[in-house]
């Protein structure tokens, strides 16, 4: 059997540089992890890089090979908690039949009522200070946002064209509603204990029951 030198060479280098990027990927979502953790419980002005560095047990020369400055590490954090509550609620969403019983796990996975959500959003909160004086943060977080309301509207909107939710508001209204209602939530939670967490959003599950059409 004869084999081409040079097509075996292109093949694992092709392989070492996936490899290499799967490796530097992983390690970029391990320093934003690291820093996220360090906004959510210190505050973003505890996000140093000689912090973060003795954080992930590294050196600051090893974070550099990673981001080319804090700005950057910032952003990633914010994403990487962003990207984590978006997830969620995007697999609350993932209902083929959804009704008013099948919004609610949507607004619970929006909400900071576990350890995990709850850092999360301590860094989300940060981001918007942040983001006020940042353009780009900010352009990326209005899309962001956008993008949501427009998943959200679409399923209100089939819930109502199936009978499950009142015609008498829109469903771009609704929308509206509820992404502040749990935003505003969110940001009272944080300031109040785990155990009285569920308590106090339990009056949201109880507005949800306002949206159903009334009986003819």
């Amino acid at each position: 059997m004869v084999y081409d030198n040079e097509a075996l060479r292109q093949t694992t280098d092709n392989k070492v540089r996936k490899l290499r990027k799967v490796d530097h990927d992983n390690r970029r979502e391990e320093v934003a992890c690291a820093a996220a953790s360090l906004i959510a419980n210190k505050g973003l002005e505890a996000l140093t890089t000689r912090a973060l560095a003795k954080e992930l047990g590294c050196s600051i020369g090893v974070l550099s090979h990673y981001f080319s400055s804090k700005e950057e590490i910032v952003i990633a954090a914010f994403r990487w908690a962003d990207l984590r509550i978006d997830l969620r609620m995007q697999e609350a969403i993932a209902d083929e039949s959804p009704s008013i019983e099948s919004f609610y796990p949507v607004i619970k996975a929006g909400l900071p009522l576990d350890a995990e959500s709850d850092l999360e959003w301590r860094v989300r909160l940060n981001l918007h200070t942040f983001a006020l004086t940042h353009d780009a943060s900010l352009q990326a977080e209005r899309e962001k946002n956008s993008q949501f309301r427009d998943i959200m509207a679409t399923m209100i909107s089939d819930m109502q064209n199936k009978g499950h939710v009142t015609t008498a508001i829109s469903a771009k209204e609704i929308t509206s509603i509820a992404f502040d209602l749990v935003n505003g939530m969110a940001k009272n939670l944080v300031m109040c204990p785990f155990n009285e967490r569920e308590e106090k959003a339990e009056y949201l599950f109880q507005l949800l029951e306002l949206l159903k059409p009334k009986a003819s």
